[in-house]
């Protein structure tokens, strides 16, 4: 058998598959002792075994699509995300978030925001055909992020000018855009890096019908937010017919909060149209709003005006019931008060709401330019209502050729530019809004000592009516009397009303009404008062005939004669009192020429 194996591994064979069949079944099997767990054959063998695995690795991290192919027609890799992007545009979008649709603002570029069903479908396709180590490499990459920290360096898109001037950018084909839902809404700081710090200020606008212009201009803003930590709500279809899907949204969004716990709620959102473009992102709006503490708590809107009055393109209001109601009373604006004119629509409806009591003692206008500035050029020539640098925004409203005017200011924050981007503590807004709110502060003390006036002339006037009613009431007829008791309660009500501040011009005019319809009273008073005054000059003229007695005129000591002088001077005294006090009661009566409420002319109301 030994002779046999060995001839059989020296001959010709020509398949060595032969060769050992032959020799396995010739040969005696000889039983060598088992070798152990770890014997250096089986470590031999595991080694192998985990190189072949290592080596699978480094290839699907080499090969797969997103990381090891990055040219003409790759994506873009985003490191926040995990994801592919399939253009610079697409940075800091979620996976569901809209990418076009329907807009409210900006050409109707529909060829831009068709959706190419084909490619879509090519795209999924090609996606589910990459295997299981594609979709292992891209769920680690997922895992992955929140190691990132949130201030990733990336680059900013470029603009049109500076994408055409690149000849080396090879033409591609646009990308697939998915259908867009409602509403996106994108917090500033994740979750992760919020540290449990509460969102106190919130965004919002309405783009819909939009273009590439107003995407970038919503992309400003975003730069903003991330820097600040704001919430950025978008809402992507109508609501309502015309424009009226502004204030709908608003009112939406304000009781969506308000229904969320105390500690969890937005307590200011600020309103920004699509066609304003954050020109400072180091501005915080925190510097627009009132000062913490109670002076100015029962501010709840900061408005501004421009040359045609009041404007509602960017706005910040508090989270709060008042507001609900200001939104609702917009709303309903058009329905309720039919006739009244509405040039602007929603915002001369929000602009006369404002002025009515209930409303306008929880509104502040200020600076234009603060955060609703309107272009401007040179800072040689530029009106108070006209940006410079330094300022947080512009707001492009009615301009001729607003696309074009949009691009130029556009391209002008894309840059970046140092002059323009000026750190917040070295622009004007701070000592300004210093100087604003020590102001208003003024403007408010004036406002509510011109409060206390009226309320303190309506409670002397109640007073007076109610001891002339006691005395005098019969002396009038049932219609006179019946007027007075009618204004006179209505007046007391509202002062003894919780919120008698907010109807102070109705009791304004409650007072001039009492007024008015005492007159009869007051005469009757006065009347009744003068009765006493013949029998008291009758006994005045009577004592001094009685002092021309000799003795008294010749200073001879009488006791009845010092009486009669004593009593004499005593009369002429109540007599000249009486009528002061007739006198004093006619002066109030009389109309007066009414002064200029300070609080008016300040804009703080």
């Amino acid at each position: 058998m030994d002779t046999y194996c060995d001839e059989a591994a020296i001959s010709g064979i020509p398949s060595w598959i032969s060769l050992v069949r032959r020799v396995h079944l010739a040969c005696p099997r000889v039983h060598a002792p088992k070798p152990g767990a770890l014997s250096v054959g089986r470590l031999k063998t595991y080694g192998l075994i985990l190189a072949i695995i290592l080596v699978g690795f480094w290839a699907t991290a080499v090969l797969s699509p997103g990381q090891g192919s990055l040219g003409v027609g790759a994506g873009i890799y985003d490191a926040a995300s995990g994801r592919m992007l399939s253009s610079p545009s697409d940075f800091g979008k979620s996976k569901n978030e809209a990418e076009g649709g329907d807009g409210m603002i900006g050409a109707n570029d529909r060829g831009e925001l068709e959706i190419d069903a084909g490619s879509i479908e090519a795209a999924t396709k090609k996606r589910v055909g990459k295997g299981a180590l594609s979709g292992l490499h891209h769920a680690v990459a997922d895992n992955l992020q929140s190691w990132k920290p949130y201030h990733v360096e990336t680059k900013r898109p470029l603009s049109e000018v500076s994408v055409a001037n690149k000849t080396f950018v090879t033409k591609q084909k646009k990308p697939a855009l998915t259908a867009s839902s409602g509403e996106v809404i994108k917090d500033g700081i994740k979750e992760e890096d919020r540290l449990g710090a509460r969102t106190r200020i919130g965004k919002c606008t309405v783009v819909f019908n939009g273009n590439s212009y107003w995407e970038r201009a919503l992309r400003t803003h975003e730069e903003h937010d991330r820097l600040h930590g704001y919430r950025l709500h978008v809402l992507r279809q109508s609501l309502l017919d015309d424009v009226w899907s502004k204030p709908a949204y608003i009112l939406s969004l304000l009781l969506r909060e308000l229904a969320r716990p105390e500690s969890e709620r937005l307590e200011w959102l600020v309103w920004v149209d699509a066609d304003t473009i954050i020109l400072n992102p180091h501005v915080p709006i925190e510097i627009f709003l009132p000062p913490a503490g109670s002076e100015f708590d029962d501010v709840h809107l900061i408005y501004t005006n421009d040359p045609n009055g009041f404007n509602n393109g960017i706005f910040p209001i508090r989270v709060n019931r008042w507001a609900v109601d200001l939104f609702s009373a917009i709303l309903s604006y058009r329905y309720y008060r039919p006739d009244a004119p509405l040039v602007f629509r929603d915002q001369s409806a929000m602009g006369a709401l404002i002025k009515e009591p209930q409303f306008a003692n929880h509104v502040a206008a200020a600076p234009q330019r603060w955060f609703n500035a309107y272009q401007g050029e040179h800072n040689e020539t530029l009106a108070p209502f006209q940006v410079r640098r330094g300022d947080l925004l512009v707001h492009l409203a009615g301009v001729p050729d607003r696309e074009k005017r949009v691009g130029y200011w556009l391209e002008r924050a894309e840059q970046h530019l140092d002059d323009w981007e000026i750190p917040f503590k070295s622009t004007s807004y701070p000592q300004e809004a210093r100087d604003f709110w020590n102001e208003q502060r003024g403007f408010k003390r004036a406002h509510t000592d011109l409060l206390s006036a009226i309320r303190m002339k309506a409670t002397t006037l109640l007073t007076k009516t109610e001891e002339r009613l006691n005395l005098y009431s019969a002396q009038l007829t049932n219609k006179q009397r019946g007027a007075i008791s009618g204004l006179h309660h209505q007046l007391s009500s509202l002062v003894a009303h919780e919120k008698w501040q907010e109807e102070v011009q109705k009791m304004e005019i409650l007072i001039t009404r009492l007024e008015q319809k005492s007159e009869p009273l007051i005469s009757t008073a006065e009347q009744s008062n003068k009765l006493p005054l013949t029998p008291a000059h009758d006994v005045i003229s009577a004592g001094e005939k009685y002092l021309l007695h000799p003795t008294y005129t010749e200073g001879i000591s009488d006791a009845n004669l010092r009486h009669v002088g004593e009593t004499v001077e005593y009369l002429k005294k109540l007599i000249m009192d009486f009528a002061g006090v007739l006198e004093h009661e006619r002066s109030e009566r009389r109309p007066v020429a009414k002064q200029p409420n300070p609080v008016e002319a300040s804009g703080l109301h």
